[in-house]
């Protein structure tokens, strides 16, 4: 399918213009050849008629009514002076005879048979008509009888064809003309007066460039009114877009004052929980002393209350950690092996399932990246944990690390069901499980922890993705800039 690009407004008004003055250009040249050629043809009629009526009345073409009546008196004869070169006269006598002649500059020479007797076959009413003359080509002719001799003139048309054609291509190179300059001179008219409207492009498209996703924003984009007409269409939108921008700004302060709150009061509760969860774990640790003298109910009760503390515990943690990042607590950075990490990983998870197979591929030279050990660690386990958690016994996961440029690249594949795809985008957010087709969870997850690999991934500077294999399976990668003194290597 091909998507049509709409052209700009700056192209389409252009377009029209030039198109607008062309039309007008083609309107007028069509109009005015056409009132230049009735000129010419009636100043040729004028000519016939005044040679073959013997007077100074006007041309009378084919659409006119009866010719004025003819002289009664005076000799029977054409007026053949000031005819053009190519003209044809013919007198046609009573007896049945009749003479042609042809007007040429050195002097009048006799004319042809076929051209004495297309003219004796017009009609003798004294209209002027349009004919072809074999040989010859368009003439402008008329016939008139005086008693029983014929007249009749012809005026070739050529000159006035000549004319016409001559006005035509001037014209056409006048439209022509007329078209570049409509074009260029509507451009920087148009590109003038759409400067304002391209300042409003520019300062939507700084603002759609903003991050207005998380964090403190502070929208300092506006539109430059100085100048402007709040009246004008332009001045209006201008001041609507700055109207809005205060809006959005008020609103996304509002916004982050109000996260600043939540992330506080999660980490102050998290903090403040953290005490009375490890009382209750103490206490129920210490009822195992005489767990045996107890009813078979209360021991269970007193499992499932120490079970539940450590699964408590565990989500107080994760929450605090979460709320320190979105803080912008500071991760304590030291220049590490990457390698070492992946492979320390990746032993701990492999110890915790035995039942999948594990691969992996490490250069042999060591990765050093600028992290936070026990951080990077934590984000390894995770995502080695999460494939190992949510795939059936028996799934091979590929781990590699590989050099590419000035980063480090953690790849962990599993050929595993892979992850619904309503869920793949929504995975590194907080409190996002997967299906239970997926796997059964046994260690209860509490859905933060690829929430807190993307945080303390974010907070090192690098990315996490995660991708569906074709046709099962799924991808985590994990990228982190490279120490400066290794990217160098």
């Amino acid at each position: 399918m091909t998507l049509r690009t709409t052209p700009t407004l700056r192209r389409q008004l252009v377009v029209r213009i030039t198109l607008i003055v062309t039309v007008a250009a083609v309107l007028m040249a069509g109009l005015s050849t056409f009132l230049v050629a009735r000129i010419l043809t009636d100043a040729v009629d004028q000519q016939i008629t005044y040679a073959v009526r013997a007077t100074d009345s006007r041309p009378r073409g084919p659409n006119t009514k009866e010719p004025d009546a003819l002289p009664t008196e005076g000799p029977v004869e054409l007026r053949t002076g000031g005819l053009p070169t190519g003209s044809i006269t013919v007198v046609s006598n009573p007896s049945g005879s009749a003479f042609g002649s042809i007007v040429l500059s050195t002097g009048p020479s006799v004319a042809s048979a076929e051209q004495i007797a297309t003219l004796t076959h017009l009609p003798d009413d004294g209209i002027v008509r349009t004919i072809t003359v074999e040989g010859l080509g368009t003439y402008r002719a008329a016939a008139i009888s005086r008693g029983d001799t014929l007249l009749a003139v012809a005026v070739p048309m050529a000159a006035t064809q000549a004319v016409l054609k001559d006005l035509m291509w001037a014209e056409a190179g006048l439209i022509i003309l007329a078209a570049a300059l409509a074009a260029l001179v509507s451009t920087l008219v148009v590109r003038n007066s759409l400067k304002r409207l391209n300042q409003l492009a520019c300062t939507a498209v700084t603002v759609s460039n903003l991050p207005l996703e998380s964090g403190e924003v502070s929208i300092d984009a506006r539109v430059d009114m100085t100048g402007l007409s709040p009246g004008s269409e332009v001045g209006r939108v201008g001041t609507a877009l700055n109207s809005m921008l205060d809006h959005v700004e008020d609103s996304l302060r509002a916004r982050e004052a109000s996260e600043q709150r939540v992330r506080q009061f999660v980490a102050d509760a998290s903090h403040e929980l953290r005490n009375p969860l490890a009382s209750i774990r103490g206490y129920a640790e210490l009822t195992r002393r005489g767990r045996d003298k107890l009813p078979t109910d209360i021991i269970f009760a007193l499992g499932r209350i120490d079970s539940e503390s450590q699964r408590m515990s565990k989500l107080v943690e994760e929450l605090l950690l979460l709320a320190r990042l979105d803080n912008g607590v500071g991760l304590e950075r030291h220049p590490i092996d990457l390698a070492e990490s992946v492979l320390t990983a990746i032993s701990d998870t492999r110890a915790a399932s035995a039942d999948h197979h594990w691969r992996l591929e490490v250069p042999s030279t060591p990765v050093i990246v600028e992290a936070d050990a026990a951080r990077l660690q934590q984000v390894l386990v995770n995502v080695m944990g999460n494939a190992r958690k949510h795939t059936p016994a028996g799934t091979t996961v590929m781990v590699s690390l590989a050099v590419e440029g000035d980063i480090a690249a953690v790849r962990v594949s599993d050929d595993g069901p892979g992850v619904e795809p309503e869920l793949i985008d929504k995975l590194f957010e907080r409190f996002t499980r997967g299906d239970t087709s997926r796997g059964h969870d046994a260690e209860g997850s509490t859905g933060l922890g690829l929430a807190i690999a993307a945080a303390v991934v974010k907070e090192h500077g690098g990315t996490i993705t995660a991708t569906n294999l074709s046709p099962h399976g799924t991808r985590f990668t994990i990228t982190l800039p490279l120490a400066k003194d290794d990217s160098e290597r």
